[in-house]
This record gives structure tokens, sequence and C-alpha cells, in this order.
């Protein structure tokens, strides 16, 4: 194991688990209004209320912290119940709305966070490599869900180019939401999917597509959670 990489805490709700939560959210709260690169490790442990000794023997270094917060963001989205069941039943309609909200800005999910990871990983190796796995780990679930969109051997390259722009994109919309504000992104966002959208349903064929995917209309985050409820 190496030093960037955060040890599994045995007892899932212990006492451990609850102290690496606090000083995750610390962290997180202080990466966001300071910037990694200008927040200590002494003002993590004052933040957390976790005295500084035992914090690096929760998280060997800052760097490990981030990870954490990388691998619990990532895998939340990744490894939410509807996407993990629909790639299983290959519900199309839940892989396209589960590929909607990958794009659409999310105001949970502070994207001031993201691009300072983004910037440190220019200067910090161990971030560039946190950052390195989050983007492959990230990589695979979009080319599991597209696959159920997309199947077939003769257009594998092509699953590969779009979970490549799907990323790509998401990142810049990351961006877009800094500079432009939600709105925008999102009008934006809805854009971007839409165009996404129509490329894999010309790569698989316009008399391929089910009548269920045509026209479809995207709900938002709230309004499936909502339904679900």
């Amino acid at each position: 194991m190496t030093t960037d990489q955060a040890p599994v805490c045995l007892r899932a709700g212990g006492k451990a688990a609850q102290r690496r939560e606090k000083i995750t959210a610390a962290a997180r709260k202080l990466f966001i209004e300071n910037g990694f690169h200008a927040t200590g490790v002494a003002q993590i442990a004052k933040e957390s209320g976790v005295a500084v000794g035992q914090l690096y023997r929760d998280f060997a270094s800052k760097e490990a912290i981030i990870a954490e917060i990388v691998a619990s963001d990532s895998g939340e989205f990744l490894e939410r119940g509807d996407i993990v069941l629909g790639v299983a039943l290959r519900d199309e309609s839940a892989v396209w709305q589960w590929l909607h909200d990958f794009l659409i800005p999310d105001p949970d999910c502070p994207n001031v966070l993201i691009a300072e990871i983004v910037a440190e990983s220019a200067r910090n190796p161990k971030v560039a490599e946190i950052f390195k796995r989050c983007h492959n780990t990230v990589h695979a679930g979009l080319l599991r869900a597209i696959e159920v969109l997309l199947p077939g051997d003769d257009v594998a390259s092509a699953r590969v180019c779009m979970a490549d722009m799907l990323l790509m994109l998401s990142l810049g919309l990351m961006q877009h939401d800094l500079i432009r504000g939600e709105a925008e992104a999102r009008r934006m966002a809805e854009m971007a999917f839409a165009s996404f959208r129509a490329q894999i349903l010309a790569l698989r064929g316009a008399d391929q597509a089910p009548a269920a995917m045509a026209g479809v209309a995207c709900r938002s985050s709230a309004a499936r959670d909502t339904e679900l409820a």
C-alpha cells in the first residue's frame, strides 16, 4: 500500500470510520475554501476535532485524504443502485438516465473541489496518480453503461471514444459551471447530452432505436428521487 492510498476500516460505522468521516468532511470544506496547497494537516485536525497524531494514524498524508474523498465520491455515483441494476438487466432507459445525470451539474457536488484536484495534479505527482486512478475507474464505469446501448465487438473502439468524450465534456462543463454559473452549464450539458445520444443512435442505426428511446425526455435527479421515494 502506498502512502497516498487510505487504509480500509474493518468495521464500517465504527468509531474509526466515524473519525475518518469527520476528517474527510473537514478536509473537503477546507480544500474548497482555501485550496489543497494552502491547507495544512494541522488545519484539518483543528477543523475536524481530531488530534494531529491520530489524524496521521488514519491518513498518512493530505494525498491519502484526497484519495479517500475521490474514491468515495466516484464510488457513490458509479455504484448507484439504478445503474448497477440497469447494466445487469440491460435496461436502456436506466442507462440513458444515468449518463444524462453524469453530465448535468450537481449542486450538491462542489465543482471547486474537482477543479482544485485537477489543478493540484499538474504539480503534485501523488495527486496526479489519484486523479488518473479515478479517471480510469469512471471510464470503466462509462464503458459498462455504454455497452448496453452500443453492444458488439465491432463497435468496441467507438464505445471507448464515447466514454472519452463524456469524460472530456464533464470536465469542461464543471469549469463552465464555475465561470458561467449553473443555469448556463446545465443548458450546455443538455445540448452535449443530446449530441452524445444522437451519435450513439447513429452508430447503432436509427432503425434499431427502441421507441422508448426516441424522443426520451430525461428527468432531473430530484424528479427521479421523488418517484423512487
